[in-house]
């Protein structure tokens, strides 16, 4: 079983013979992880109905055994995340842990059904935090505005000194610690050469280094954003030589010295809802400002042949909304009784032809269609 970091991914997109698609929201204390296997258990019963309806009882029973140990998997249970979405192939299982609820449910198609991973990666979600000073750094994983200290290895530079050791030009430096320690900007160097050059050097040198490793280690493997929580002169520098290509362009503009873990994820927090309502302007904006014969609405057909076509630029959907039926061979829209097909069909579409979707709340949503696309020009 494979946990999942990143969105959209070619697991996620593949075609299958068939996909079990399992939601559920999640709790961490010990009264609600006893209900987290029970609901879990209930999902795997109805997804049997659903299977069998289409396959032989064997080949049910091969799948969904995939998962048998997991109902009882207390430490899976235990972690914390808002909600989990477990998806079963007949090649692998594999799972995203997700910060926002999902609407608890089984989907069996031919296609993983992805409408309860938008919510969580359209703006930001996961990440990893590099909490810089001059001299030193930690880092953390982000999911959402919650964040976790990465245990490094006794190996890693997490420290000037121990990045540079024999290379140091600058003298002797005393380094304090992030909660609490010595000098309060984070910038303060302290010793007989003082703000010289060869303590520039320094920096610039230690800069490269953990730049190095961040990337090799961590951004390169997971290809996931990496977001520096440091002084502006900080990241300016940092930013100007880093070679890192998933240096996000957002920041969290402060020196992590001598903040408590509450007080940096508080300050990401807080960094993080800035981007999110900026992003949702941007998006709204775009959407007032194309014109009429870019836009496509509650024309399902026009809107199924279009993302087949690789024509729609942005997904705009309602949350919860659903179309009745699905997209058939011909691109067309089909009414049918299936409830959850056409528009995770629509979505997987337009995501793999470089589209963008967007699940937002019905009092966000700039049309009142449920669904509006704007179109590649």
């Amino acid at each position: 079983m494979i946990e999942l970091f990143t969105f959209p991914t070619e697991e996620v997109l593949k075609e299958y013979e068939v996909v079990v698609s399992l939601s559920l929201n999640s709790e961490s204390n010990s009264f609600d992880v006893e209900s987290n296997k029970i609901q879990f258990q209930n999902l795997l019963k109805e997804a049997k109905v659903k299977l069998c309806d289409e396959f032989d009882e064997k080949f049910c029973d091969s799948l969904l055994n995939k998962v048998k140990d997991l109902r009882d998997n207390t430490d899976f249970w235990r972690k914390a995340s808002q909600s989990v979405v477990i998806y079963i192939t007949p090649d692998d299982v594999f799972y995203y842990r997700l910060s926002v609820p999902v609407a608890t449910g089984t989907v069996v198609a031919e296609k993983a059904y992805v409408l309860p991973l938008i919510s969580n990666f359209q703006y930001i979600s996961y990440y990893h935090l590099l909490a810089l000073n001059h001299d030193k750094f930690s880092l953390f994983n982000g999911r959402g505005a919650t964040i976790q200290e990465v245990e490094l290895p006794e190996d890693a530079p997490d420290t000037l000194t121990k990045a540079l050791g024999d290379e140091l030009t600058g003298g002797e430096l005393n380094v304090g610690s992030y909660n609490g320690g010595e000098g309060n900007s984070g910038g303060v160097f302290h010793g007989h050469n003082e703000k010289s050059h060869e303590v520039e050097v320094d920096q610039v040198n230690y800069f490269r280094v953990v730049d190095n490793y961040i990337f090799e280690n961590f951004s390169k493997p997971t290809e996931l954003p990496l977001v520096l929580f440091t002084l502006p002169e900080n990241a300016a520098d940092f930013e100007k030589l880093s070679k890192n290509s998933y240096l996000d362009e957002t920041r969290v503009e402060a020196s992590p010295s001598q903040l408590s873990f509450n007080d940096i994820q508080a300050h990401t927090s807080k960094v993080l809802d800035e981007i999110i309502n900026r992003r949702y302007k941007e998006l709204v904006d775009k959407f007032n400002e194309t014109k009429p014969e870019f836009r496509l609405e509650a024309q399902y057909n026009d809107l199924a042949m279009a993302s087949i076509q690789g024509k729609i630029d942005t997904l705009l959907l309602e949350d919860h909304f659903q179309v009745h039926g699905t997209i058939d061979e011909n691109g067309q829209h089909e009414e049918g009784t299936e409830t959850k097909h056409y528009i995770n069909q629509l979505v997987h579409n337009v995501l793999k032809t470089n589209g963008n979707v967007f699940v937002l709340e019905k009092a966000s949503m700039p049309s009142d269609s449920g669904v509006a696309a704007l179109l590649r020009f």
